[in-house]
């Protein structure tokens, strides 16, 4: 018998060439917003997700087991390979940060004086129940969506008062 890992390994496995970071969250309706209008983060995405390789399920396994404690339902964020080496090439070019490129909104800086940024829907793969090992996809995914087409990166920002 598989468990909960494997499964959500087996399951990411499906939707090929994609890098895939993870997020869990206690509520619900929290699953369904981020599903309809985006992931919003703070800083960098690696501080909010944890980034997994489905080949690779014990790895999928210890994320699961290591962040049980912030919830049930952990959102897939699937950005594919070939989009996100144009969101690199284009952070390079730029000399600006990977969030900068990704975000749908401009960024803002949040109540720990730290930018905030946001995923767009069309990034999110969907949802995966730990209690019931039950994934369900999100119809907003778009495996083509490319941000840069609909927005061009911001520059680097600077906190208050800093130059």
């Amino acid at each position: 018998m598989k468990n909960k890992g494997e499964i959500l390994a087996s399951i990411l496995k499906n939707f090929k060439d994609c890098h895939f970071f993870l997020h869990n969250t206690r509520e619900f309706n929290v699953v369904e917003n981020i599903m309809n209008e985006g992931f919003i983060f703070e800083s960098q995405l690696p501080h909010s997700t944890d980034r997994v390789n489905p080949n690779e399920p014990i790895e999928v396994t210890y994320f699961l087991f290591q962040r049980k404690d912030y919830g049930l339902y952990t959102i897939i964020i699937a950005i594919p390979k070939v989009i996100y080496e144009i969101y690199s090439a284009v952070s390079n070019n730029n000399d600006t940060g990977m969030e900068e490129v990704l975000t749908i909104t401009d960024p803002y800086f949040g109540e720990n004086d730290e930018l905030i940024y946001t995923v767009s829907p069309k990034h999110i793969l969907g949802y995966f129940n730990i209690k019931t090992s039950e994934f369900s996809q999100n119809r907003n995914w778009d495996p083509f969506f490319n941000n840069c087409q609909f927005r061009s990166p911001g520059k680097k920002h600077e906190k208050s008062g800093k130059k």
